[in-house]
């Protein structure tokens, strides 16, 4: 979605901890009557299901955010402090944990617990943002963004690993 404000498409309140029950009933109203099957036209369809994609995941959900706040698009990619260094030794965790499923299972736990942490940090940054967004809550929100994607990756990974070890 370029210029369009999916909130308000979807008649939904702009906020990041956006329930996703809320959500789909939002899509399902809209849609039913926006479905080229009910009369309506398939560019409007096409447009709510691509804000229904957007707000559904968070970290799209986040960018439309900032960027409808006002924020200055950035390139940021901070981490915080110490944060590649955890990285690396869970990274060293996964590796010496080849074979043993049940420690896999436990890093891959851990990362997910640490993933909505930070989920739950972004949504606490935008909770407490003033109007227009500011500088610091914006960068707030972007190193949130840059460490659920670190825990993403690491998640994907880890799933590989597996995938790789059972073809062996």
């Amino acid at each position: 979605m370029t210029a369009e404000d999916p909130f308000a498409l979807l008649g939904l309140a702009r906020r990041f901890d956006l329930d996703a029950r809320a959500l789909r009933a939002a899509w399902m109203r809209r849609i039913a009557s926006a479905h080229p099957d009910a009369e309506g036209g398939a560019a409007e369809a096409a447009r709510l299901n691509e804000a229904q994609r957007a707000l559904a995941d968070p970290l799209s959900r986040a960018a439309l955010l900032l960027r409808l706040g006002g924020a200055p698009a950035t390139d940021e990619r901070a981490l915080p402090d110490g944060f590649l260094v955890e990285m690396m030794e869970l990274r060293e965790a996964a590796d010496e944990a080849l074979g043993d499923d049940a420690r896999r299972d436990a890093l891959a736990a851990d990362a997910r617990a640490r993933r909505e942490a930070a989920l739950a940090e972004i949504a606490e940054a935008f909770a407490e943002a003033p109007a227009p967004l500011d500088a610091v809550t914006a960068r707030r929100v972007r190193v949130g963004v840059n460490v659920v994607r670190s825990f993403d990756r690491m998640l994907e990974q880890l799933e590989r690993e597996r995938g790789g070890e059972a073809a062996r």
